[in-house]
């Protein structure tokens, strides 16, 4: 995952890179001179004569929002002996309504803008491209009625031969599907932190990267172009939009990955209370109230809009430097990555809706994406580092829980030793010593009363008496850390071939310590099994090998007897018990049987 970051972020500076070339790049031909004036309700021939009266020294316009129409006035010549054509560029997709007037005439010769589906423009391209048609060595006037009223209203108009205007789309597209593929990259990131985080903020993130996404296909005219070509009402209304709910988005997203635990607690109650704001806001679009029908409350509500999209940038830098300084982790990512943003969009913002700058259209078309790439390229390394820490975290809250796990065993091991024990010394020293009376009793009996009665008794009590010394040492393995395993073994082999008509061969080599619990449990473990065997396998001969190889004990059991029913739930008495322990010493049981005898296999690392 660090290496996969580490690359898109040399991917991002490289983009960037090859971004400013192409912008540093875009030699235009020299742009047209205009004259524009505004509209106070004139006629077309009221028009024409007031443009005649304004000089065209005009290459670019930016009153920020306006309330009037405008009217713009423009001479194609053409000195050379055959017709000429060009295409009139505004380099502002977003005009409502664009009637275009020719030579002294009074009606309008074409109309286009997003109040008309996107078909109908005279020339298909996601800018409001005028097609123009100048004949040889002569010129061609041209008046433009253009209606941005209650709206950011700016154009650079451009006129290009074709294949000066194809060789730029070329460029644009190339630009805008690097951006795009950028953020399709960075939503696919988002939405895998989502799932592998499990946290809100992850989809947060995929939600403001897709609504950011959707901000800039909206700013560049494609959504109007390929998604909603007739939804002349929405396309006006799209842009305020996404800016709102993009805005809501990224103030949801650091109050949910920074939470104002330790501090920032009085930022984050404007943080909240921007955001409910901005939903009332979001919410009045939405609702078929017509409220930007109306000029007056359009403006209202756009200039309210700039303002709380400045809001949202200072405080999001705020809120972020607040958790920085608090030296909350990861805060830094998002106070760079946000300042980054915020450079580019309080500066375009400002040049847009009420200080004019002179700032070049591509940079007004392309300097918000540039700003979002750096952006999002470090909250996406911040969630990257957060994955990281969150799987160490998790990791490191595995082996504590293991740990647990492990203490907890061992105590409800020893408590069943130390029942064990306990039970083990009632039987040694109770019953065993009422049994040894007894015996001695019966002795004397015999002595003076000989008879097969009592012979028989005296008999069944010796038979008592080892069978009791036999579940002592069961129960309590005599001195198993001072003798070690392999004695108590052979001593324990050695009663039950006393005990019981079979050969029990005995093979023992470990040159590694072994702690004192797990010599207990392969204790446990062997018991078990030889209990099996001379109890249950009807054997003549066994086996019972440990052997210490590359780290692990193996433990191998084996019997001549009469096999046993694998696929039977209560086949092996005291298997489940075997393999209770095996799992806790993580270790592994492989059992095989037929009728000619049973073995298995059981392999235990040394260490846990």
């Amino acid at each position: 995952m660090r290496d996969a970051l580490l690359n898109l972020h040399r991917s991002s500076l490289l983009i960037l890179s090859c971004l400013w070339l192409i912008s540093c790049g875009q030699k235009a031909d020299p742009s047209p001179l205009f004259s524009i004036f505004p509209d106070e309700n004139y006629t077309p021939q009221e028009a024409w004569a007031i443009s005649d009266t304004v000089i065209q020294d005009k290459n670019q316009f930016n009153p920020g929002i306006t309330r009037n129409q405008w009217w713009l006035g423009m001479t194609f010549t053409n000195p050379s002996d055959s017709t000429r054509q060009f295409l009139f560029v505004p380099n502002n997709p977003h005009i409502n309504r664009i009637s275009v007037f020719e030579n002294e005439a009074f009606t309008a010769s074409m109309e286009l803008g997003d109040n008309f589906p996107f078909g109908q423009r005279p020339f298909l391209d996601r800018d409001l491209v005028i097609p123009v048609v100048v004949p040889p060595a002569g010129s061609l006037r041209y008046l433009l009625l253009l209606d941005k009223v209650g709206e950011t209203f700016h154009i650079e108009p451009e006129v290009l031969d074709f294949q000066t205007f194809y060789q730029r789309k070329s460029n644009d597209t190339m630009v805008m599907g690097w951006i795009l593929g950028w953020m399709s990259i960075i939503f696919i990131f988002a939405v895998f932190f989502a799932i592998e985080l499990k946290a809100w903020s992850g989809a947060i993130y995929a939600a403001y990267v897709l609504s950011i996404s959707l901000w800039l296909s909206t700013h560049w005219g494609l959504t109007f172009q390929f998604i909603w070509p007739y939804q002349m009402d929405w396309v006006g209304i799209a842009r305020p939009f996404f800016n709102l709910l993009t805005n809501v988005l990224i103030l949801l997203l650091v109050v949910k990955f920074f939470p104002p635990t330790y501090s920032g607690k009085s930022t984050a109650k404007w943080i909240w209370g921007i955001i409910i704001f901005q939903l009332i806001l979001l919410l009045s679009i939405l609702l078929p109230w017509g409220i930007l029908e109306s000029i007056p409350f359009k403006i209202i509500f756009l200039q309210t809009t700039l303002i709380v999209s400045l809001i949202t940038s200072i405080l999001v830098l705020v809120y972020s430097f607040i958790q920085w300084r608090a030296k909350v982790p990861l805060a830094g990512y998002y106070l760079i990555g946000i300042a980054f943003l915020a450079l580019f969009g309080i500066v375009l913002q400002l040049n847009q809706k009420l200080i004019p700058l002179g700032i070049p259209h591509y940079l007004l078309d392309f300097g918000s994406a540039f700003g979002l790439m750096g952006e999002t390229g470090m909250i996406t390394a911040a969630f990257a580092k957060r994955a990281s820490l969150f799987k160490k975290e998790k990791e490191g809250l595995v082996i504590e829980i293991l740990e647990k796990e492990k203490k907890v065993a061992e105590q409800l091991i020893q408590v069943q030793e130390d029942e064990r024990q306990r039970l083990g010394r009632d039987l040694h020293d109770s019953i065993g010593g009422m049994l040894a009376s007894l015996f001695i009793k019966t002795e004397m009996l015999s002595d003076s009363y000989p008879s097969e009665p009592i012979s028989e008794l005296k008999q069944m009590i010796e038979q008592s008496i080892q069978e009791a010394r036999s579940l002592s040492h069961n129960l309590t393995p005599h001195y198993l850390e001072e003798n070690g395993l392999e004695n108590v073994l052979k001593l324990q082999i050695e009663l039950l071939s006393q005990k019981y008509p079979i050969e029990i061969n005995f093979y023992y080599q470990v040159s590694s310590p072994i702690t004192k619990s797990r010599q207990l449990i392969l204790y446990r473990i062997c018991n078990e099994l030889l209990q099996n065997i001379v109890k249950h396998a009807q054997a003549q001969e066994a086996l019972l090998s440990i052997v210490e190889q590359e780290g692990k004990i193996e433990l191998i059991a084996e019997d001549n007897g009469r096999g046993m029913d694998t696929t039977s739930p209560h086949s092996g008495i005291g298997l489940k018990n075997i393999q209770e322990r095996i799992r806790y010493l993580k270790g592994s049981l492989e059992l095989e049987s037929n009728p000619t005898g049973t073995t298995l296999t059981i392999l235990i690392p040394l260490h846990a």
